[in-house]
Formats: structure tokens, sequence, C-alpha cells
């Protein structure tokens, strides 16, 4: 077998799976269904100024609510909210 048939093959792979990401780059990350039944963002933006938090966007991207702040003890965070139930499902980045 010629040394160089591994390289080859993890070229390919690396290849292969390069090609694969932008498909995935698009991820519906909350999977919360069309927007017409999503709860309000000034429900969210109600919620989140109750906990303290002062808030310098809100957006929607990757079917979730992207919220850009600085919450009660100072500290900045961007975040995802379900649009559904407005738990956090993760931090953005």
């Amino acid at each position: 077998m010629s040394p160089r048939l591994p390289r080859l093959k993890a070229l390919a792979l690396a290849a292969a799976l390069g090609l694969a990401a932008p498909a995935f780059a698009g991820a519906d990350r909350c999977q919360a269904g069309p927007e017409t039944g999503w709860k309000p963002l000034a429900e969210l933006v109600a919620k989140l100024a109750a906990e303290g938090w002062r808030l310098r966007s809100v957006e929607i991207d990757d079917g979730c609510y992207e919220v850009k702040g600085v919450d009660k003890d100072g500290r900045y965070h961007e975040a995802y909210f379900h649009p559904l139930t407005l738990e956090r499902k993760g931090w953005a980045h």
C-alpha cells in the first residue's frame, strides 16, 4: 500500500466534511415552528428586564430570539431563547 493513500483518504474526508458544513450552518436551533405561534418578543423583553437585564439588542436568529445585553451583575451576554417557552437555549458566539 502506498504511504500516500492514507493521506489522500484523510484529505478526501476533510473535503467532504467541509462541503457538508454549509448544509448545517442555517439549522433551526430552537425548532420552534412558524413565528405565528411564538410568544411576543415584548414578553421576553419584559421577563429579562424583571430579571435585571439591560438589553442592547434582540433579534431572531436560527429560529430563536437572540439577545445581547448586560445582566443584573454587570456581565455582558449573548444568549438564545426559545420563542415558545422563553427559556434560554444557549449562549451565542
